[in-house]
């Protein structure tokens, strides 16, 4: 009897199992080649131009099927929130790399399978985050400046040589900010002294009052464009992405990059592969595709990044190099200070952003 009744169970556990393979639907398309035809990005707003995109799918057969973020922040929350499932890749900055891995959101890379990796600035490779570059590939060092329009500046009487004159009464709803709160503490942490990525919470909490000197002056705190009122001449002066300001450069005249007598904030963005991926394979073939020489060139001519790409290097036109936003001062971007991870003082960081804005 109870081996009757075993019987029956693992009968209707098979047809359980028939049935919800059945409701998985079909089998996935595949190309000629065996890829599958869609490959699932999260990434940055306005990082990878569609072209690319495009001649990738001309080229494989697979669709780059694209959702954008505009911080880090939001996509580990996304992520941690059970989004993993959606993706099979992301870009990230080095300073989340060590969460990500902590939090087992992401798989080993497998660089051997990306041949194109061998275009990459050696400078780029084995970083204190990812020794080896077991779970990461670099992609573009992402440089963050001081964007000014100097006809403005001008005729406000304001000369910007530290990131307190950023404080200037003169300026007064004539600032642009990104809005990431590690950037935007980052200049107040560097006038007080300290380290732009310190885990101290008297530090970083002592910084709140200089902040709020500072907001007094900021019209409108932007994540997602932060170059547009550059662009339209409404702000005198912007914190932004090198390549933000690179883009505003191209479309404005009046507008240069500002370099203070303290250092700027740089990080490297990774391509990285989402634990559990259905499409890693893909997305290894995607990642050689974006690192061939002319392909990354693809990238600079339309988003202006900083350029880690020694095959391209030699590619690059006046189109970039005569940009000061794109072709950015090498002395100042080896001056310039990573933002590293500061793990559970994240939380700090946080409180002191909602303070800033909501006090």
């Amino acid at each position: 009897m109870r081996k009757t009744k075993v019987t029956v169970l693992l009968l209707l556990m098979a047809l359980t199992v028939s049935l919800l393979a059945g409701c998985g639907g079909k089998e996935e398309e595949k190309t000629k080649d065996g890829y599958a035809k869609k490959l699932y990005l999260y990434n940055w707003t306005e990082y990878i131009p569609q072209s690319v995109m495009d001649g990738f799918e001309k080229e494989y057969g697979i669709k780059v099927v694209e959702s954008t973020f505009t911080s880090n922040e939001e996509m580990l929350a996304k992520l941690t929130a059970g989004g993993t499932g959606q993706y099979d890749m992301t870009i990230a900055s080095n300073y989340v790399i060590d969460a990500m891995k902590e939090q087992d959101l992401i798989e080993p890379i497998q660089m051997d399978q990306v041949k194109n990796v061998k275009y990459l600035d050696k400078s780029t490779l084995n970083q204190p985050f990812d020794k080896n570059n077991e779970y990461t590939i670099p992609y573009m060092t992402s440089f963050t400046v001081l964007c000014g329009n100097k006809k403005k500046l001008k005729e406000l009487g304001v000369d910007i040589k530290s990131f307190n004159d950023l404080t200037n009464p003169k300026l007064k709803n004539n600032i642009v900010l990104v809005d990431d709160i590690r950037e935007i503490a980052a200049m107040a942490l560097k006038v007080k002294g300290y380290s732009s990525s310190t885990t101290k919470e008297d530090e970083i909490m002592s910084t709140l009052p200089w902040l709020k000197k500072l907001a007094k002056n900021v019209k409108v705190y932007d994540a997602d464009a932060p170059k547009s009122v550059m662009i339209s001449n409404d702000v005198a002066v912007g914190l932004m992405y090198s390549m933000d300001a690179a883009m505003a450069i191209e479309e404005n005249k009046d507008l240069d990059v500002i370099y203070t007598k303290e250092p700027a904030q740089k990080c490297l963005d990774n391509f990285v592969i989402i634990k559990g991926a259905k499409h890693a394979k893909e997305a290894r073939l995607f990642i050689d595709y974006v690192l061939r020489p002319e392909n990354y060139k693809k990238v600079l001519d339309e988003y202006y990044g900083v350029c880690i790409n020694n095959g391209t290097k030699k590619l690059l036109d006046d189109h970039y190099l005569k940009n000061p936003g794109a072709n950015v001062d090498r002395k100042e971007l080896k001056r310039a200070e990573y933002i590293d991870d500061v793990k559970d003082a994240a939380s700090i960081y946080d409180d002191l952003y909602t303070k800033l804005k909501t006090e």
